[in-house]
């Protein structure tokens, strides 16, 4: 990971849909919204369909993407897996028999691709069985159009730290999966670290884990000497998560905290933070795994 004086830090959303699917606006009215709204990188994840790697007028970067889903029963699995930064189409055909979740995060990887599981917790797929799979780059947890007004469970914390509790310690990412343009767009985004604003560096920041999901406020998490520390934008709550049912130290609150710290307990395994602002807007970071 770069250094916190080096590289630039770039705004950027990996899950959206348009009229090439099931989505409102067409294709180049999308890629405008975030545009005008002063993203530096977004992904087209249209379901089954993969758009293209592209440089808009304005500099914004445009990944190649797609939503592939499997499974239609919870009981057996339903996941949904976006694919970003394919270097050619996956060999992932629609309806094809047999075809499951680890089947289709090797073809992104074998298209050179990133797999990333999305909204878990609107999929309710189960931690355990999540686990037992290889190859994701990350999860989402939160997904903007999970959330009211068009459903209810976009956040997926829960299902993040049971997962992490089993050892697999995913990246965690928040998305619009922006449909209808109205309420689910411009709300939940990545801030990615990266070296420079190329595709080629995003991508790079991407694979290291160097990036964090919010709705607004930034976060950055460090662990040092069993201590886990949070430096952030003014916030009202900073909370600290991880195997421990209980610690002391677990929240912080105030009218205007930037900084948060929490000593950890000897049987903790892991631990991630979450920055929630005065406007209710949060910042999550990536679990981190403790010795």
């Amino acid at each position: 990971m770069l250094r916190e004086n080096e590289g630039v830090w770039l705004r950027g959303n990996l899950h959206m849909h348009t009229t090439r699917s099931d989505g409102r606006l067409r294709y180049e009215e999308a890629v405008a919204l975030y545009e005008h709204d002063g993203y530096d990188f977004i992904a087209v994840t249209d379901h089954w369909v993969v758009s293209d790697w592209e440089v808009t007028p304005g500099g914004m970067l445009l990944f190649p993407g797609c939503e592939y889903n499997v499974g239609e029963r919870v009981a057996q699995g339903v996941y949904h897996i976006v694919g970003v930064g394919m270097e050619r189409k996956p060999a992932i055909v629609r309806g094809q028999p047999g075809l499951c979740a680890q089947g289709v995060i090797d073809a992104i990887r074998e298209a050179g691709g990133l797999a990333i599981l999305a909204h878990p917790a609107w999929s309710l797929n189960s931690a355990e069985a999540v686990s037992r799979l290889t190859g994701l780059c990350g999860t989402e947890i939160y997904n903007t159009t999970s959330g009211f007004p068009m459903n209810a469970r976009p956040y997926a914390g829960l299902f993040v730290d049971q997962l992490a509790s089993l050892g697999m310690l995913l990246p965690c990412m928040a998305a619009d999966d922006a449909h209808q343009y109205e309420e689910d767009a411009l709300k939940s985004y990545l801030m990615v670290h990266a070296r420079a604003r190329t595709h080629e560096a995003v991508l790079e920041a991407l694979r290291a884990g160097d990036f964090y999901a919010t709705q607004g406020p930034s976060v950055r998490l460090t662990v040092e000497d069993g201590v886990a520390k949070v430096k952030c934008s003014p916030a009202t709550h900073v909370v600290f998560y991880s195997d421990a049912i209980w610690n002391r130290q677990r929240v912080t609150r105030g009218e205007n905290v930037t900084e948060a710290s929490c000593v950890l307990m000897p049987h903790e395994t892991f631990v991630r933070a979450e920055v929630i602002d005065r406007e209710g807007r949060t910042a999550y970071t990536s679990p981190v795994r403790l010795k």
